[in-house]
């Protein structure tokens, strides 16, 4: 088994934003183990990134001794391949001293980022700069992986230990006015107003999430019934994610926060001051948004900790709190953040696996699994099944022959009361003979270009959502796109299940007979939580 080493040893933020490419790591070598070095503070955050299978603590104030045993302790694993997503003093030194066949640094951009930050003729912004997640995958590139995952993730407990944090059902606005600098928070007095506003706008609960820093915060909002408002102090961050996974919006400066609801599906506003999204920090979840002025200042430099040269601070006074609660009133009008779904694969899981079908006539549901799709439905999940058709790609049938049969699919199933919402279909296959669709694709499972799609299409959130196939590239995709996988073993899933054990893959959720079974356990694991 191949070992890798990955080095960030600092900040939350920049943790969870490694997490796409410590994935595409462990998807692209799956006969690997892959050690996450970092400081104790955030090792807890890389214990939850997904392909991470152990994390090793470097110092938090090391010294130079400290730095050399380091080396010395890792050179001693005989590491495979090492990849630096940190780019400072004591990550350079580790992977010079430590031996290892591949090593790979990130491009950090620095000169571009500099030229970001200058004042007067100087400053150049990249409006659509590359983000430090694409930086981070280059460098996976370079050490021979394939990208997959493009979106930050972490992998949190099937079922939560995490109380409700409201009885009643309106929909719940976290607020999170901290950051690592005074100079990157917007003004407390505008997050207490915002509270308000709110309250008296709309119904929805509240939740204030704090540091020591914003303590006095917590008792400024009187007229807001204890019923309808939580508040949150130097709650330990793991225990955060399962809160915020239950939040419907996320309100925040820009700080490690708007990365964590990104990395637990929950739609986040971020509030960018001194700091600026051409430095490629900006949350990159599928209904993140960010507010921001124009100001010629801005950004003023690469952490926002620089104290401002103004006689005001405008790039967050002009940011008002009418701007804030018109985009959550739009967000919960649109219902961002999305609905729960089952994405189901075709051949082998939703129908008897008949290789590669081209007659509508010789589909055949396989066992229960119209009972499976009716059950979901009354249950309020929407039913998207997702299918790689490399058929069309080999030669072997058009795309017209695929849609007739997916025409039949959805007639059979809706004349005994089981609707399918839609069924997309990936036609490409690198290695086929028909060259336009002979290509590496953003849609081919376990890449999630269909279940972004249907996402976007049906008001999806993949967080809450489940891949339910006979194949691990179905237990892949629900990794790349945050939900969570169940193999069934019909179709080829009883020969994936005895290929667990010895192939080093990434575990489902569970293992289940058919769809039915399946289906059932996503029922059952709801109803306990």
């Amino acid at each position: 088994m191949k070992k890798i080493l990955v080095i960030r040893l600092s900040a939350i933020g920049d943790i969870i934003l490694t997490s796409p490419a410590v994935l595409n790591l462990r998807l692209s070598f799956p006969d690997s183990i892959i050690f996450f070095l970092t400081r104790p503070r955030t090792s807890h955050i890389a214990k939850l990134i997904p392909g991470v299978g152990e994390v090793i603590e470097f110092p938090e104030n090391a010294s130079f001794i400290d730095l050399f045993k380091m080396g010395e302790f890792l050179d001693k694993m005989a590491f495979d391949m090492i990849i630096d997503l940190h780019g400072n003093f004591r990550s350079y030194y580790l992977m010079y001293r430590v031996s290892a066949p591949i090593k790979v640094h990130y491009g950090k951009r620095r000169w571009e980022r500099f030229k970001a930050v200058c004042r007067g003729r100087g400053k150049r912004l990249n409006l659509l700069p590359p983000h430090t997640i694409d930086l981070y995958n280059a460098a996976v590139e370079k050490a021979g992986g394939r990208i997959y995952a493009r979106r930050p993730s972490l992998r949190l407990p099937s079922r939560s230990g995490n109380p409700r944090l409201f009885e009643n059902d309106r929909p719940i606005i976290a607020i999170a006015p901290g950051a690592s600098y005074p100079t990157k928070k917007w003004p407390a007095e505008r997050f207490r107003k915002l509270a308000s506003a709110i309250h008296n706008n709309m119904a929805a609960n509240i939740v204030f999430i704090l540091t020591e820093h914003e303590r006095e915060l917590a008792g400024l909002n009187k007229e807001i019934p204890k019923e309808q408002i939580k508040i949150l102090i130097n709650e330990e961050i793991t225990n955060l994610t399962g809160y915020l996974k239950q939040a419907d919006i996320l309100v925040c400066n820009d700080s490690a926060l708007s990365h964590l609801g990104s990395a637990v599906g929950t739609p986040v506003i971020t509030l960018f001051g001194p700091t600026h999204p051409t430095l490629g920090f900006a949350p990159r979840g599928m209904k993140d948004v960010i507010i921001q002025v124009d100001e010629p200042c801005r950004p003023c430099s690469l952490h926002g900790k620089k104290p401002c040269f103004r006689e005001e601070q405008f790039c967050f006074t002009r940011i008002t709190v009418d701007d804030v609660l018109s985009r959550i009133n739009k967000m919960i009008k649109e219902k961002a953040k999305g609905e729960k779904s089952i994405f189901v694969d075709r051949d082998g899981t939703l129908i008897k696996e008949k290789e590669f079908i081209k007659d509508p006539e010789k589909v055949e549901p396989e066992e229960k699994s119209i009972e499976a799709i009716r059950l979901a439905n009354s249950h309020g999940y929407k039913v998207v099944v997702i299918s790689n058709q490399s058929g069309v790609a080999r030669g072997f049938f058009e795309e017209r022959d695929v849609r007739k049969v997916n025409e039949r699919i959805v007639k059979i199933f809706h004349q005994h009361g089981a609707i399918i919402d839609d069924i997309l279909y990936c036609p490409h296959y690198p290695g086929g003979s028909i060259p336009e669709y002979a290509i590496n694709c953003a849609c081919r499972k376990p890449s999630p270009g269909m279940i972004e799609k249907a996402c976007e299409k049906h008001n999806i959130n993949p967080f809450c959502s489940f891949v339910i196939g006979d194949k691990l590239s179905d237990i892949q995709l629900a990794y790349v796109t945050g939900g969570r996988g169940i193999l069934v073993r019909t179709g080829y899933g009883r020969g994936k299940e005895a290929l667990l054990k010895n192939s080093g893959s990434l575990e489902p959720e569970t293992v289940a007979d058919n769809l039915f079974n399946g289906v059932n356990y996503i029922l059952n694991l709801n109803d306990n939580r």
